[in-house]
């Protein structure tokens, strides 16, 4: 049986909460798609470190997985401000820090 995982920055991944979950951290756009192609069941996506350029790849890739995917944005948004990927996501939690990385595996 797959298992949820995590998609985190590599320079925070001390401070991820991610109980119950594999951690997958990434240092690029292609190491997210390549994790979002893996076999999970749901994923949570920490996706600050991510570059607005490669915001359609990850989106994709989200799409193309089929599984839900939660995004976690450690600063504010507005809700309104288009973003593929936050389009792309079951859900987005913005502006709780790291700690709704905990929130969104509940929810998932």
């Amino acid at each position: 049986m797959s298992h949820p995982i995590v998609l985190v920055p590599l320079e925070q991944l001390a401070a991820v909460p991610a109980e119950g979950a594999a951690i997958a951290p990434y240092s690029t756009a292609e190491e997210v798609i390549a994790a979002l192609r893996g076999d999970f069941s749901a994923a949570v996506l920490v996706s600050d470190a991510l570059p607005a350029d490669d915001l359609a790849q990850v989106a994709n890739a989200v799409r193309a997985s089929g599984r839900p995917v939660v995004e976690v944005r450690s600063a504010g948004w507005d809700g309104e401000t288009h973003s593929p990927l936050s389009a792309a996501c079951r859900g987005v939690i913005a502006g709780f820090g790291l700690p709704a990385v905990r929130e969104a595996l509940l929810a998932l």
